[in-house]
């Protein structure tokens, strides 16, 4: 008859192996954990690097930039549409949506306190379709980016640019980012206009849908959960820009000697 002690040996063999493997699964989980945040870093460092190569000098574009992800962020996750991921595709877009606008020609043209001229109009609506070449390298952790980037100014009806697209031709991100984007254009003071209120933003909004915006996602912005943050942001911004023009940055110098360039040289050569 086998002793009490007999199968101790394989008993205890076959627990070692268990903990052997349960101790690689979790050197696994650990390694692969550290190894996806140090890849979340690094994303969050070349979204960084490139809103910060986008405004340089220029703090009006990079407010502007971050309430404009906060709007659409808050939108998009009202609207229960999006997985998470696709929300973290939209944050990067909305942040990044004018990366085009880093092109020289286009300063003067952002930054214009003047109507726009025809020529200037056309040159302006290229720069969706740069923003989107731009950002390429990022399409592969956010698949869409470059679509949702390039397809921030198409209208719901078809008559926006730079491809004329309609409805939900157009992603759904892209026609969230539309709508913050003018909302905040609207409700945020310039040195050459002042904030446009809120409530006046709105009916411009209720004006522009089944046009311009998305019917459902205007009827969102109107409901309290959406709205409530959308005014929260607004007036937090309008302090912000508020301060800002009280102490003008480099990049109102720099406009402001270029019109008087541009006046000096209309009074020399008149046409």
């Amino acid at each position: 008859m086998p002793s009490p002690g007999a199968r101790t040996h394989p008993v205890t063999l076959a627990t070692a192996v268990l903990a052997s493997a349960g101790l690689v699964a979790c050197a696994w989980a650990v390694d692969a954990a550290r190894r996806e945040n140090a890849t979340r870093r690094l994303h969050r460092q070349v979204v960084d690097l490139l809103l910060n190569a986008l405004t340089a000098d220029d703090p009006v574009t990079a407010r502007h930039s971050r309430r404009v992800a906060d709007l659409s962020y808050a939108l998009g996750a009202a609207s229960g549409r999006l997985a998470r991921d696709e929300m973290a595709t939209l944050r990067v877009a909305a942040l990044l949506h004018d990366m085009g606008k880093i092109d020289d020609r286009f300063f003067l043209i952002v930054h214009s306190r003047k109507r726009l001229s025809e020529e200037q109009r056309a040159q302006i609506k290229h720069h969706p379709h740069q923003s989107a070449c731009i950002l390429e390298p990022l399409e592969e952790l956010h698949p869409g980016l470059m679509k949702i980037v390039s397809s921030h100014h198409e209208c719901w009806d078809g008559s926006g640019y730079p491809c004329g697209i309609a409805g939900e031709e157009i992603p759904l991100a892209a026609r969230i980012i539309a709508l913050a984007d003018v909302f905040d254009a609207m409700t945020q003071p310039r040195s050459y206009k002042e904030a446009m209120p809120v409530e006046e933003a709105l009916e411009k909004l209720d004006e522009g849908c089944g046009r311009q915006f998305d019917p459902h996602l205007v009827a969102l912005v109107e409901g309290d959960r959406v709205l409530d943050r959308w005014i929260e942001i607004a007036h937090a911004g309008l302090d912000d820009e508020l301060r800002h023009l009280a102490h003008p940055n480099p990049t109102e110098a720099a406009l402001a000697e270029a019109e008087a360039i541009e006046a000096e040289a209309t009074r020399n050569h008149p046409s």
